[in-house]
């Protein structure tokens, strides 16, 4: 997933890309979290806006929602002037603005963490989801999407609704998901064999915990970024909500990586490795891969708790070029 405050360096070293959260060693806040205002706003624009009326609706507060992605979007005049500058009435300027497949099928709801509440966007249609992903998380910019990515948290973005109720400063939090298989997985790589409809319904578990662990990372550590090590913080709290165990193996096939560390072509993996050479990227891949072992093993005997905010606070305070240990939480 990659997040408009997360880091977009193009160069980074295997020490960096290793190094643990800036604030592994903070003192977490009594949780959960208050009501943020944010969400305030967010509760009343749902209880006066139908559902079919939605997506129409949150343009007018989010409005690159009106552009379509293309590149050089973002630097654009009816992008400053609609998203930076925030003027209305401007979108009958607009001869082309961005349409929905299913329009029925985006949907947004509230949902609870001990973090805070999140907007969570739904999408059925997939192309649809690539369009608002796009437009939310990469400034309606044409940013190549893994077709194994179904879901996005996006942080510190414009929202003019926020900003003309709260303060010039105030900006959204919110989760996009695809209504599909997690990592396009197929349901037959599942223990238990659930049906298609199952797994869908599994995977929407799985990938909510999951996002939401990006965002419990941000503001408890201070960070969520662009890197293996928070996948695997992530997946293994979204695996557990959505299938009650973590597994290794699962984890691997998910990331898009074979057994000797070596990614697959549309594996979302390639997402989390920007920035690194070859050598240090197939290093990262290895860590990770030994990382999830270690962790599977010591859930199963339980050595260390499964328990949500246990567990992340044991894996925040873990490094990637680390063995896990039990002793260190």
């Amino acid at each position: 997933m990659s997040l408009q405050d997360m880091d977009s360096r193009s160069h980074i070293s295997l020490q960096e890309y290793c190094r643990p959260f800036i604030g592994s060693d903070n003192q977490w806040p009594n949780l959960p979290l208050p009501t943020q205002p944010a969400i305030e706003w967010w509760q009343k624009w749902m209880e006066v806006t139908a559902i079919e009326q939605q997506y129409e609706s949150l343009r007018y507060f989010l409005p690159q929602l009106w552009i379509i992605p293309h590149d050089g979007a973002c630097k654009s005049e009816i992008y400053k002037r609609l998203v930076l500058r925030g003027e209305t009435n401007i979108e009958t300027e607009i001869k082309t603005y961005l349409k929905l497949e299913d329009r029925l099928g985006f949907s947004i709801r509230l949902t609870d963490h001990p973090c805070g509440t999140f907007p969570v966007i739904e999408m059925k249609n997939r192309n649809d989801f690539i369009d608002v992903v796009r437009c939310l998380a990469y400034r309606c910019e044409l940013a190549q999407i893994q077709s194994s990515v179904h879901a996005q948290a996006v942080s510190g973005l414009i929202h003019w609704g926020l900003i003309r109720k709260t303060n010039n400063l105030e900006r959204a939090q919110l989760i996009i998901l695809h209504h599909s298989p997690y990592s396009s997985l197929p349901a037959s790589s599942i223990p238990g064999k659930p049906t298609n409809d199952e797994w869908v319904e599994i995977s929407q578990r799985w990938r909510l915990e999951h996002e939401l662990t990006h965002l419990a990372t941000q503001r408890l550590v201070g960070e969520m970024r662009l890197n293996l090590f928070d996948e695997l913080v992530a997946d293994a709290l979204g695996m557990l909500k959505g299938l009650k165990f973590f597994s290794a193996e699962l984890f691997r096939q998910g990331l898009g990586l074979n057994n000797d560390a070596s990614t697959r072509p549309t594996g979302r993996v390639h997402t989390y490795l920007k920035g690194l050479n070859e050598n240090d990227s197939k290093t990262a891949c290895q860590y990770v891969l030994q990382r999830a072992n270690e962790l599977e093993i010591l859930l199963e005997k339980g050595v260390i708790a499964n328990e949500r905010l246990t567990l992340l606070r044991y894996l925040t305070k873990q490094k990637l070029d680390q063995p896990f240990v039990a002793n260190k939480c």
